[in-house]
């Protein structure tokens, strides 16, 4: 049987690995010592930018609106003739969009002479600034554009002496409705403020329909039209027919 006396010497010296005296427990005065948060507060004090302010720029003497105005009051506005002033930041372009990279110019003239109906209507874009991006610039549509070759061909003299709104005769550059524009040129469009277009142009946000314009950048307004000996004061009650109505009717007669 092991004597007592060494039984004890042999805990003391685990206890004198394990925590020095046979009183220490692990705990400093009765109390748990618990691991330091990795986490400390910092006395670093962030410099962040202040927040953007969201107030309209005052709106012109003049009546005219903003595009930003536009943007966000322009519910209110819908159905109503405005006037918008800003810079063109983009403009479709019929020739552009539809070449193909193999095609030269006398072919691409041909295929928009053959069958006007491959182009979109005119319209174009207008911001605040040149820099407006897309998605914040105002839709300009209804654009006018001066007939095409298969149109002075088949259309009824009578129409063409006396063009629709959203078309011009360009014979003489003083007195055509058809209005010069490229992006940079600086504008002021007047039209009515809607949600849709007379030929199905749609945006929730609104769209201006082209009625005058001025275009500072180039010196040019629209002209004063007046109706001419034997047009008409009302709109008429047929449809006119579109290019692709042209192009059909002139397959059918080949």
């Amino acid at each position: 049987m092991p004597h007592p006396h060494g039984l004890r010497t042999a805990l003391l010296g685990t206890l004198a690995v394990l925590g020095g005296s046979p009183g220490a427990t692990g705990c400093d005065n009765g109390k748990m010592k618990t691991p330091e948060a990795e986490v400390r507060k910092s006395d670093l004090k962030l410099n962040l930018p202040p927040v953007p302010a969201f107030d309209l720029p005052a709106a012109p003497a003049d009546g005219s609106h903003t595009v930003k105005e536009m943007r966000v009051k322009g519910k209110k506005l819908l159905e109503s003739e405005v006037t918008v002033k800003g810079v063109i930041t983009w403009a479709y372009d019929c020739p552009t969009a539809i070449r193909q990279p193999t095609m030269s110019e006398p072919e691409l003239k041909k295929m928009i002479e053959e069958d006007p109906s491959k182009c979109e209507r005119p319209k174009f874009f207008v911001g605040d600034t040149a820099d407006t991006p897309a998605e914040k610039s105002l839709w300009v549509v209804e654009v006018p554009r001066p007939y095409y070759k298969i149109e002075l061909e088949r259309l009824p003299k009578e129409e063409l002496r006396n063009p629709p709104a959203d078309r011009c005769d360009n014979k003489d550059p003083r007195k055509t409705t058809c209005p010069p524009y490229k992006v940079g040129d600086q504008v002021e469009i007047t039209g009515t403020w809607k949600l849709s277009s007379p030929h199905s142009e749609r945006n929730s946000d609104g769209l201006l329909v082209f009625k005058r314009m001025k275009n500072v950048t180039q010196s040019w307004e629209s002209p004063v039209v007046e109706p001419k000996p034997g047009a008409q004061t009302s709109p008429p009650g047929p449809t006119k027919p579109s290019p692709q109505d042209l192009v059909n009717k002139g397959k059918g007669r080949g």
